[in-house]
């Protein structure tokens, strides 16, 4: 028996790749994947993407949109979709090519310590959605059980970080073996919906309210595919590198498996969330109340919102990781060699805890404005990282080239990056009324954030030039 048990663990835990985890426990950090752990292809990344982005807090969506209708929600998350797959696609690739977190990346688009801060800000935004999704799951399981959502928010709290620790490789397993439990859920729960509520459909299809499509836009990028674009990397190092006459179908698949994987979710379950908001006036369809159902139907009933509850993990893993990833980017010098490794399992259980603790303090509260908050910011950031991708050709670096500390302050400030990330933060985040009508088609953050991007290159090109005057000055001195 005892020959047995150590045989399995062998083959679980001791076969992982040496320097990615220890016991189990991925310890790899922010450091670069080594080749043989390299492995998930396109079709593994759409189901990974599937199941983080399919949130039992993910039918919200269909709350803050209500007024559109269903046809114009579809439409907005269509044209959001339109916008984002592309940036999610290149995110996608830097993984691939350089297997690194954005964060690591960010380091000369920014310089060292200004990534550094942006670095720790991504990691509170992270946080936040581990809050709000944490305590959207233990509304349900309170709403279930009749108990306290305390109970269930430390409860998946608990399984969340346990997930984490485990790192990527186990992550998608757990998403893949899973996920049809949650659709199975998911169906039983739409399936009730309609056979006990009877929702109108007439007016579900209809707006109640002039669509501000901007806005609309905005709010979908906000909550999903942009979103999500620079936590891209953070799994796609973790796929087969990109090489050269790689066929194209197959780098398609990469470059569009997290985009539509993050989107299909959004399109299912902010729809469930449109129309059990109209029919039982409850967004969240896995804690609705189903009456007359008899002991049996109420128990299956109580058994797919506990399953739905699955989506609050798979999502608040995917929140997690990436918060230690950005954590561990800002503050990996702190720790020493023999260190190290520790660092990615205690950064985890402390962030964890912290992500809990803003369940508790009721974060969802403010849903709408944190989720417009983190858009702001995370866009230009989105948009100023994949222009110094191609323009400065990063892709060609070395992976140690992002590790090494500066000596001095332009190494650590980059000016056209920071001129470029602020000028867009700034643009997403005032009121431009000579705008208004702009906006009321094109979301405001996207605005700013392309008008960031723009002075990121206009003013690399200035210091550029002025480089290579200085360069032809010494020339020209060492001549004479």
């Amino acid at each position: 028996m005892q020959l047995a048990i150590n045989k399995i663990y062998r083959r679980i835990f001791i076969s992982m790749d040496t320097g990615v985890s220890d016991h189990g426990i991925e310890i790899i950090g922010v450091d670069p994947i080594p080749g043989t752990s390299r492995i998930m292809g396109p079709w593994k990344m759409t189901v990974f993407w599937s199941m983080a982005s399919a949130s039992a807090l993910t039918p919200l969506i269909g709350y803050l949109l209500y007024p559109l209708g269903l046809i114009d929600m579809l439409i907005a998350i269509s044209i959001a979709f339109l916008i984002g797959f592309v940036p999610v696609g290149i995110f996608s690739e830097m993984g691939r090519t350089i297997p690194v977190p954005a964060m690591i990346i960010s380091r000369k688009t920014l310089g060292y310590a200004s990534s550094s801060v942006m670095s720790l800000i991504f990691t509170f935004v992270n946080l936040g959605w581990f809050g709000l999704n944490d305590i959207t799951g233990g509304l349900i399981l309170a709403s279930v059980t009749s108990s306290s959502p305390i109970i269930w928010i430390s409860f998946m709290a608990i399984v969340q970080i346990m997930l984490v620790l485990f790192g990527a490789k186990y992550l998608e397993k757990f998403y893949r073996y899973t996920a049809i439990l949650l659709v199975f859920s998911y169906g039983i729960l739409t399936y009730l919906l309609f056979r006990v509520y009877r929702p109108d459909m007439y007016a579900v299809l209809h707006p109640s309210t002039a669509v501000n499509w901007g806005s609309a836009i905005g709010l979908v990028l906000a909550f999903s595919i942009l979103a999500w674009a620079y936590k891209v990397s953070t799994i796609s190092r973790f796929a087969r590198k990109r090489e050269a006459g790689e066929p194209a179908l197959e780098r398609s698949g990469f470059f569009m498996a997290p985009s539509i994987g993050i989107i299909v979710p959004v399109y299912v379950m902010g729809s469930l969330g449109l129309i059990s908001e109209a029919a039982a006036e409850n967004w969240n369809l896995a804690a609705v109340r189903f009456s007359g159902l008899g002991s049996i139907g109420g128990a299956v009933a109580i058994i797919a919102s506990i399953g739905a509850s699955l989506a609050i993990i798979h999502t608040n893993s995917m929140n997690l990781y990436p918060a230690t990833a950005d954590l561990l980017s800002a503050i990996e010098g702190l720790f020493n060699k023999r260190l190290r490794k520790f660092a990615q399992p205690i950064s985890t259980a402390i962030l964890g805890t912290l992500g809990a603790v803003l369940a508790y303090a009721g974060i969802l509260n403010y849903a709408s404005g944190f989720l417009n908050l983190s858009g702001s910011i995370i866009f230009p950031f989105t948009f100023v990282l994949i222009a110094d991708w191609f323009m400065m050709n990063r892709h060609s670096a070395n992976s140690a080239d992002f590790y090494s500390i500066p000596k001095n302050g332009l190494g650590n400030v980059n000016l056209a990056g920071i001129s470029g990330l602020i000028v867009g933060v700034i643009l997403n985040l005032i009121h431009i009324n000579l705008l208004n009508a702009l906006f009321l088609y094109v979301p405001q953050d996207i605005f700013g954030s392309l008008a960031g991007t723009a002075v990121f290159i206009l003013v690399l090109k200035a210091v550029q030039k002025k480089q290579a005057a200085q360069e032809e000055n010494r020339s020209d001195t060492v001549a004479e």
